[in-house]
């Protein structure tokens, strides 16, 4: 990943905690699985990042009947059609509300918003608009830790015209990716620790 991309990482992490420095504020890692579909470009070349392991973490914050906050999601993936290796971080604002459903659970749905960092040769796009859809369950073993199960869709907005080395599993082939307007989706189940403070 590149030091810009960490910076902006960095600095929303920061943000998202000094803004919530009057209320609790939650912090969780994940671990996942993400099942990716694929996208097809003007000439009938596959798109599709492999369905693989990802890790994430959120920090949020309450507000009003549920939590804001930021989202960052990683996952190295390989690539159906393409030989070469690569990652997509998701970077979201997000917002859920949550329903005290029975003791000790909560249940909670939202909605994401931000930007995918791209790390693939075949996009010529470092970064895409993304936006997606949670929900979940979370078990309060304390008030201040619990065990949450989450599924996420994401949608990413693939548009660009790109002219790259492909690798493909054939041998080394010069090709030209354009891709307009389409989207690719992923969807995401999650386990998570929060912890708060």
């Amino acid at each position: 990943m590149k030091t810009g991309h960490l910076f902006i990482i960095a600095a929303g992490l920061i943000t998202a905690s000094h803004s919530a420095t009057a209320n609790t504020i939650y912090v969780t890692p994940y671990v996942g699985y993400t099942f990716s579909n694929g996208i097809t470009d003007d000439n009938g070349i596959e798109i599709e990042p492999e369905s693989d392991p990802h890790y994430a973490i959120s920090i949020e914050t309450d507000l009003d009947q549920g939590r804001v906050g930021l989202f960052v999601s990683h996952q190295p993936t390989d690539y159906e059609t393409f030989s070469n290796s690569g990652s997509l971080t998701y970077v979201h604002f997000q917002s859920s509300l949550r329903f005290d459903t029975f003791t000790h659970f909560d249940t909670y749905l939202g909605a994401s918003i931000g930007t995918t960092i791209i790390d693939a040769d075949w996009s010529d796009k470092d970064m895409v608009f993304s936006g997606g859809f949670l929900g979940g369950v979370e078990y309060k073993f304390t008030p201040n830790f619990s065990v949450l199960l989450e599924g996420r869709w994401l949608a990413n907005l693939m548009d660009g015209d790109t002219t790259t080395i492909c690798n493909l599993p054939e041998g080394n082939q010069t090709c030209s990716i354009r891709v307009d307007s389409e989207w690719l989706t992923q969807f995401q189940t999650n386990l998570g620790f929060t912890f708060s403070f």
